[in-house]
């Protein structure tokens, strides 16, 4: 992918995680995750890593979405106010200081797509040459994902369970809660004799 772009793919990308911290409306947040996670997967596609890319335009733009939402529907739609703004002076010095030590990290990273860096070597030639014999599997992706690091694949796997019982929780919880009155509402007098005698009367 060309550099230009990939910046400003990145550009995009934290702009729409900081916009999604400052509104208030959680659906809009939504929506901007949503399209974070398409940006990123829009760059593991530049990086050759398909696999990583559709997983993450699936899961992320799509599945996570979509659970988002239900439990949006069924909670609230806004988010409560924010008026301890101490936290900023330790957050912003902390992404600051992280920011700064990916940069710094990222200047000993070998070129994209040089043959001789060490992802290029060592294991990955082991997996390229030998997947087909040892797994009987012919697509080399499939076989790194299910059979080489099937315990890794079925961690995430459980990830995906847990975010869907936990939208399945709060689902559930909402709808206990509609059939149940409100802990603060005044129950409902009985209709007293007078009352009664009034409707007979057509008062």
């Amino acid at each position: 992918m060309i550099v230009p772009l990939d910046i400003l793919l990145f550009v995009i990308l934290i702009a729409t995680a900081i916009l999604a911290l400052h509104v208030e409306d959680l659906l809009a947040a939504v929506a901007l995750l949503s399209a974070y996670s398409l940006f990123a997967a829009l760059l593991f596609a530049g990086l050759s890593a398909l696999d990583v890319a559709l997983v993450e335009a699936a899961l992320g733009a799509g599945l996570t979405g979509v659970l988002f939402i239900a439990a949006i529907l069924a909670t609230t739609r806004r988010s409560q106010p924010r008026t301890d703004r101490r936290r900023l002076w330790v957050v912003l010095p902390l992404i600051a200081g992280f920011i700064g030590l990916m940069l710094y990290a990222s200047t000993g990273l070998p070129d994209r797509g040089d043959p001789e860096a060490p992802a290029h070597q060592g294991v990955a030639t082991a997996y390229i040459e030998g997947s087909l014999e040892q797994t009987q599997t012919p697509n080399v992706v499939t076989a790194i994902l299910a059979d080489y690091r099937s315990q890794d694949t079925l961690g995430e796997t459980l990830v995906i369970v847990t975010a869907a019982l936990a939208a399945a929780l709060v689902l559930v919880r909402h709808r206990g809660d509609d059939e149940e009155p409100a802990s603060g509402d005044t129950p409902r007098p009985s209709p007293t004799a007078d009352d009664r005698h009034g409707e007979g009367d057509g008062r």
